[in-house]
């Protein structure tokens, strides 16, 4: 293997390096990564970049739309393409022990990102009040949570302002050096220094109000940002939503309960006239037959049954002759 301080360009046979959903290419001493190689394996879902010599992942890393877990630990990576939001299938992403101070804003695509892993790297403090520890696997959970959020609910602009101010940083530190090494040369040199100084120090400037504009508080956090009022505002529509469907619920059971009760009454009174006109039929049509039942009826229920069997068939009998008596009889 090539030597850390050897910039020549490291070739990996990706295909020897595929198994299964798998590609692992760690510890491969890359600079560069062979996208279109890992592209080609349309099967590949899981892509292990670990402990390599990457500073970026290149224009195209973001036509892997496949990836479901990355791992890019253990490099030297300064930024994330803009673009890096159209990994939409990503749900593990391991950044830890990089060179970042700032995510892009296309981070609001990923919405299926569960576990975020920014330890080790240099974020702005805004950046880490955000992501916050990542020491544990819980930690690291709410880190994909609270940057998805704000990435999908702040203003694009102070964003946008806080990614120029860095860049205008990187830019004029280079020039500043630049400027101490004429300043040396000579007094002329020494007062055209004074411009990249000045533009260093309002660069600088520019970054500190960025990271003090991005001051939103994580999403279980309490506040006035607008974050977290997009989350509060979609907690209550979640409550109103659950006290419809509640209601819906209990007006259902009502309705079956009613339903029930109906088509109970009816069975009743079905069965209730089925009985009084086989009474009728088998007491005074054939009374053989009420002999005969009456004989499997218990000996200590027979009595009464015979008793009120009695009764009914007199009360039914008056009751008939008297309907079929003529008004003039009566």
């Amino acid at each position: 293997m090539p030597k850390a301080g050897d910039k020549a360009k490291v070739k990996v046979n990706v295909k020897e390096r595929v198994v299964d959903e798998t590609c692992d290419l760690s510890l491969s001493e890359l600079s560069e990564i062979p996208v279109r190689e890992i592209a080609s394996f349309k099967r590949v879902t899981v892509l292990d970049l670990s402990s390599n010599r990457l500073v970026n992942l290149g224009k195209n890393f973001s036509i892997l739309t496949r990836l479901v877990r990355l791992d890019l630990s253990k490099n030297q990576i300064r930024f994330l393409p803009e673009d890096f939001g159209q990994l939409e299938q990503l749900r593990h992403l391991d950044l830890y022990n990089n060179c970042l101070e700032h995510l892009p804003i296309s981070f609001g695509q990923l919405r299926r990102l569960r576990y975020l892993d920014l330890k080790g790297n240099p974020l702005t403090p805004a950046w880490e009040k955000v992501v916050g520890r990542c020491s544990t696997q819980k930690d690291c959970q709410q880190a994909a949570k609270n940057t998805v959020s704000i990435c999908a609910n702040y203003k694009p602009e102070f964003i946008e302002r806080e990614r120029l101010a860095a860049q205008e940083t990187l830019q004029m530190a280079g020039a500043g050096d630049a400027g101490s090494v004429q300043s040396n040369g000579g007094g002329a040199g020494g007062k055209k220094a004074q411009k990249p100084n000045n533009k260093k120090a309002k660069a600088k400037k520019l970054a500190g109000t960025g990271d003090n504009e991005l001051t939103i508080k994580p999403v279980n956090a309490g506040g006035g940002s607008s974050a977290s009022g997009a989350v509060a505002g979609g907690k209550s529509n979640q409550k109103n939503n659950q006290k419809k469907r509640n209601s819906n619920k209990s007006g259902s059971w009502l309705n079956l309960l009613s339903k029930a009760a109906f088509s109970s009454l009816m069975m009743f009174l079905i069965l209730f006239i089925v009985n009084v006109v086989l009474i009728y039929m088998i007491m005074f049509k054939n009374p053989d037959i009420a002999d005969k039942l009456v004989e499997y009826i218990p000996h200590q229920y027979r009595d009464w049954i015979l008793t009120k069997t009695e009764f009914f068939r007199l009360r039914v009998t008056d009751w008939i002759s008297e309907f079929r008596t003529p008004p003039e009889e009566h």
